[in-house]
């Protein structure tokens, strides 16, 4: 994607100064040079908007994944005030749901953009807590705070669970793709046919030009499946929150 385009303008500046050779002189400048600006000016604006666009739905995918893993910290301290029994098993499913993520769901998601089930049993065994017995009637009644903060913990996590589980697989339309590709060929190509004395420099130029367009798309390609990739976001922090509850339960 960033040295096909380049290989393409040198090949076309050279054969296009074979074929128009002696019917394309420096005055046709005064026509070519104004329709290529006003070509390049409406597919930098579309090249902006993808560029923009991708980073930030990147960005805002990296976002929830942080929020997620920051959530699970309240819901880990807020079991602590419970009676032991109760607080020793949410817990204990908080630690395994962080695992299920770290190790069967991210790489799932960087494979196939799917959950996992085993993460997803993970988050429905902490709901359920509140109706097997784990979490009494009379829990409820003694400790009414620290279960709001509980419940209202575990539907942030879930909330913010759902929202990278469909931001895993977003990407960019094709007929984003195919209108971004296809102005690309246009302005390359149509710098083939503005006037340079020498073919040397008009090569360079060309080049450099279809380079910096490639480098862009590569980009873009790249930022559209934020857990894909070369810079496909990390479980990181949800492996930092781990060390966390460490503090937490030595008393932190």
């Amino acid at each position: 994607m960033i040295f096909g385009p380049a290989a393409y303008a040198v090949a076309g500046v050279f054969f296009s100064r074979k074929i128009l050779h002696g019917r394309v002189q420096e005055g046709h400048n005064d026509v070519c040079v104004p329709i290529f600006l006003n070509a390049g000016v409406l597919f930098a604006v579309l090249l902006g908007f993808m560029v923009v666009a991708v980073w930030e739905s990147y960005d805002t995918a990296k976002t929830t994944a942080a929020t997620e893993a920051t959530a699970l910290v309240p819901l880990y301290r807020a079991a602590g005030n419970l009676p032991p029994e109760s607080a020793a098993r949410i817990r204990e499913l908080t630690r395994e749901y962080i695992r299920e993520v770290i190790e069967d769901e991210w790489p799932k998601q960087a494979n196939t953009g799917q959950a996992s089930s085993k993460a997803r049993k993970e988050i429905g065994d902490l709901y359920r807590t509140f109706g097997d017995g784990t979490i009494s009637t009379q829990t409820k009644k003694d400790f009414p705070l620290s279960c709001n903060v509980l419940m209202q913990s575990i539907q942030e996590v879930t909330n913010d669970r759902n929202k990278r589980n469909l931001e895993a697989n977003e990407s960019v339309p094709l007929v984003m793709w195919i209108a971004i590709l296809g102005g690309a060929l246009v302005i390359v190509s149509m710098s083939f046919v503005i006037y340079m004395e020498r073919p040397l420099p008009h090569m360079i130029m060309a080049a450099l030009m279809a380079l910096l367009i490639g480098l862009l798309l590569f980009s873009c390609l790249i930022l559209s499946e934020p857990f894909k990739g070369p810079i496909a976001i990390s479980a990181e922090s949800f492996e930092k929150i781990l060390l966390v509850l460490d503090d937490v339960d030595r008393g932190n």
